[in-house]
């Protein structure tokens, strides 16, 4: 899915890397966004990598304790029982896509995970170039009109970058959507599996320990999605109050009265909300967040 959306992916990291961040850029906040990223992608490959190898030590562990079949997958052949040196080949090359498999999809996610990270901070970065705006009025060296130009050039410049975040906010939605979507009914779905799956299998430790560590990669992998998405719609609501704080009053006479339009149209435009959505309806929230949770022991219940 993502694959077909190179070019749009290709389009958002640009903007996000280098476009909206050529006419100003806070060191302060791309050091915040660096740490983030770094901490939730490496915290997502520490995460998914101890689950594929529980179920890998889940599997050696029937074999040595219960002379079982090396099986981390029910596949249509071989059977579970079958013991012959075609069937072990089978089961392994299995394995082995099926790591495959997951590798691929946690690269989608690896990536994902940094264009809301890096959206998010982009709206902060916004916040810093409007509050910035205000240390005109300070400087010493300039004449009151020459503040009042610099200012209205500024405030201009404020309004292209905050345009062009939201289309680059856009953007990242479509390139997102359908991973959004997809965790979503994942989350639910597995979640409801590993819930079934505690109830019925022998409560080993390393059973235990290896359905934990799944549910808590697929929690977290949501929560990555969700947390991020959420954070989007905190920062975009922050920015009226930047703009309306950028010094505007400072100016006078028949700048005063064009500053002002603009300042209102501007905090008008930043006051609509920016909300990412998933299978179209759903806000991506910390609030949302809990209820898909709960919505999976919610049905679990009904079943069981």
């Amino acid at each position: 899915m993502v694959s077909r959306l190179r070019d749009k992916v290709r389009l958002v990291m640009y903007s996000q890397a280098v476009a909206l961040k050529s006419d100003y850029n806070d060191p302060e906040v791309e050091k915040q966004m660096i740490a983030r990223s770094t901490t939730y992608v490496s915290a997502f490959m520490l995460s998914c990598t101890v689950t594929m190898i529980m179920f890998a030590i889940e599997a050696i562990w029937d074999v040595v304790r219960h002379g079982a079949t090396f099986t981390t997958l029910i596949t249509a052949y071989p059977d579970v029982q079958e013991r012959s040196s075609l069937a072990d080949v089978v089961r392994v090359l299995a394995f082995v896509t099926w790591w495959i498999f997951l590798t691929k999809m946690v690269a989608v996610y690896m990536l994902v995970i940094p264009l809301t990270i890096g959206l998010r901070y982009q709206f902060k970065n916004l916040q810093s170039y409007f509050y910035s705006l205000a240390d005109i009025f300070e400087r010493s060296d300039l004449s009151q009109k020459e503040k009042e130009e610099k200012y209205e050039a500024g405030f201009k410049l404020g309004i292209k970058l905050h345009s062009d975040t939201l289309s680059c906010a856009e953007d990242t939605q479509a390139v997102c959507r359908g991973v959004f979507s997809g965790q979503i009914i994942f989350n639910i779905l597995l979640l409801i599996v590993l819930m079934a799956q505690m109830v019925t299998s022998e409560r080993t430790f390393v059973n235990i320990f290896g359905t934990v560590a799944t549910a808590c990669t697929v929690i977290t992998s949501t929560g990555f999605f969700m947390w991020n998405a959420g954070d989007v719609t905190v920062e975009a609501s922050n920015l009226p109050t930047a703009i309306y704080f950028s010094g505007w009053q400072h100016c006078q006479r028949d700048s005063s009265v064009r500053v002002r339009k603009l300042v209102v149209t501007s905090m008008s435009h930043a006051q609509e909300p920016v909300i990412f959505k998933g299978l179209g309806y759903i806000d991506l929230s910390y609030q949302s967040f809990i209820t898909i949770v709960k919505s999976s022991y919610s049905v679990f219940s009904v079943l069981y």
